[in-house]
């Protein structure tokens, strides 16, 4: 499929916040954040144009689908940080559980436990436990897109790619079993890859897309509830985050990012993901210093010093607050 500059929902986000942007101010000692703090350091916002944007390895561009296997055990591909993508995206926790982010929503979902992603949403997923694991089934538009326009692809196809027609995001228990046997049936065809693999495969996302739909309410009703249409005001410093956790932030800028006063940034924030805004960046910070510990080999302090900690010290009880383990036991 072909691959555009920006998302339609992050192109709006960046037209509407760019007046913000241009107007941020140094913020004052008093309203530095924790992690402002412990780098010793300020700085102006950066671009919201460089949003983390993730383009996902599809091999073969002819038939846009790959799968991802997420083990908490592989230190190249235990999780999946917060990012975006312009391909539709399905999860099927296998084992254990995960801290789950599609939007402004945040949930830990468990085994048997499905997840869906429409085009250019912000989503993350980090393993709650040992021994967790999912797939990720990724994949183009293309694979849906019916050009004889008959009513798959007027009634159902397009308004969902044009945020029209609302999925819902999560499906637990007994709403995720046909859904699940479903995608793990997808995921054996592209593994095995035997002849008709592709489509079967088609087939198949096809027939998940007919049983989440079954699931939702009417279009005008789940619109409302679904990730493109309900977002917190806090949703810009989500993004925002995805790709600058690194850099200090205090509560006056990530307010104006949100074009929102301070006080009700602080508890817009808290309600929508149960964080305060340092905690947050420190918990994407310590997630990123674990990848790197685990599959790079980098010593501590170079570690701390790449997640954005300029204090070593600080970043190791950081670190073992949130993970259990000091971050030396990793590297």
């Amino acid at each position: 499929m072909n691959e555009r500059d920006e998302g339609p929902a992050i192109h709006a986000w960046i037209e509407e916040n760019k007046a913000a942007a241009d107007k941020t101010e140094r913020p004052d000692a008093d309203e530095l954040s924790e992690s402002e703090r412990s780098s010793g350091s300020s700085r102006q916002l950066a671009d919201p144009s460089s949003w983390r944007r993730e383009h996902t390895d599809i091999p073969d561009r002819t038939f846009p689908l790959n799968v991802f296997h997420i083990r908490e055990t592989d230190p190249d591909m235990f999780c999946i940080p917060p990012h975006w993508h312009e391909h539709l995206e399905w999860v099927v926790v296998l084992e254990g559980r995960f801290s789950v982010q599609i939007g402004a929503t945040f949930r830990e979902l468990e085994s048997g436990s499905c997840l869906f992603v429409n085009t250019a949403e912000l989503h993350s997923a980090f393993p709650l436990e040992p021994g967790s694991e999912l797939y990720a089934l990724v994949f183009g538009e293309a694979l849906l897109r019916n050009h004889a326009l008959d009513h798959t692809e007027t009634r159902y196809i397009r308004p969902m790619l044009e945020g029209r027609l609302g999925l819902p995001s999560f499906y637990e228990g007994t709403s995720a079993v046909g859904i699940r046997a479903k995608l793990l049936e997808v995921v054996r065809e592209h593994q095995e890859a035997r002849p008709g693999f592709e489509l079967l495969i088609k087939a198949g996302l096809l027939d998940v897309l007919g049983l989440a739909l079954r699931q939702s309410e009417t279009p005008e009703e789940h619109a409302a509830k679904s990730g493109r249409h309900a977002e917190s005001p806090v949703y810009p410093l989500l993004l925002h985050l995805s790709e600058h956790f690194r850099e200090p932030i205090g509560v006056r800028e990530a307010a104006k990012i949100c074009c929102i006063t301070p006080t009700y940034f602080c508890h817009a924030f808290k309600r929508t993901t149960g964080k305060t805004l340092s905690e947050y960046v420190n918990t994407l910070r310590v997630h990123e210093a674990e990848s790197l510990l685990r599959g790079s080999g980098r010593p501590v302090q170079e570690v701390a010093r790449l997640v954005g900690y300029g204090d070593p010290g600080y970043f190791a009880r950081v670190f073992k607050k949130f993970k259990g383990v000091a971050p030396s036991s990793l590297s």
